[in-house]
């Protein structure tokens, strides 16, 4: 018994226990856009009604439709985008 322990402390302090975090996507329209010292800030509503607040490096356009990836914060306050792409009506 004492000996399946100490393997299984020995074991978890070799495993890293912190999961990637998991890049999300989303497609909906970009509003409040505000400047900070390193980028911008903004939020995107989707067809559901769902908001996100989002951080991006480069300018969205207000009210313009985007499809944006990103990984959310801790807390899931805020989505780090990756990629944001302006998605275009044909």
């Amino acid at each position: 018994m004492c000996f399946s322990v100490a393997a299984m402390i020995l074991l978890a302090a070799f495993v890293n226990t912190d999961e990637p975090a998991e890049e999300r996507g989303v497609v909906g329209i970009a509003y409040d856009v505000k400047t900070t010292q390193n980028g911008y800030t903004f939020f995107i509503e989707d067809v559901d009604g769902g908001k996100m607040k989002c951080f991006v490096r480069s300018l969205p356009i207000e009210r313009e439709i985007y499809e944006i990836k990103g990984t959310l914060s801790e807390d899931g306050s805020i989505m780090f985008v990756s990629s944001m792409l302006l998605v275009t009506e044909n």
